[in-house]
């Protein structure tokens, strides 16, 4: 989580470019914004940090697990 400035409004944004290791490389595209989306609404209830480490660690010849 980051924050942006622009002129006297200041915006919290989220960096994929943050996420730490080579996880995010090997995601492709559409489960980037998947991703975002997931940074965007944790609220430890419905979207859990769980949640996004499962999106982080997936595997594309692993046989689905969780949704």
């Amino acid at each position: 989580r980051s924050s942006l400035q622009v002129g006297d409004r200041r915006y919290d944004i989220y960096r994929l470019d943050a996420v730490p290791g080579d996880k995010l490389a090997k995601l492709p595209y559409s489960l980037k914004i998947l991703l975002e989306n997931l940074l965007r609404t944790e609220d430890g209830v419905n979207i859990t940090r769980a949640d996004i480490d499962a999106l982080l660690n997936w595997n594309p010849k692993a046989e689905p697990d969780t949704e």
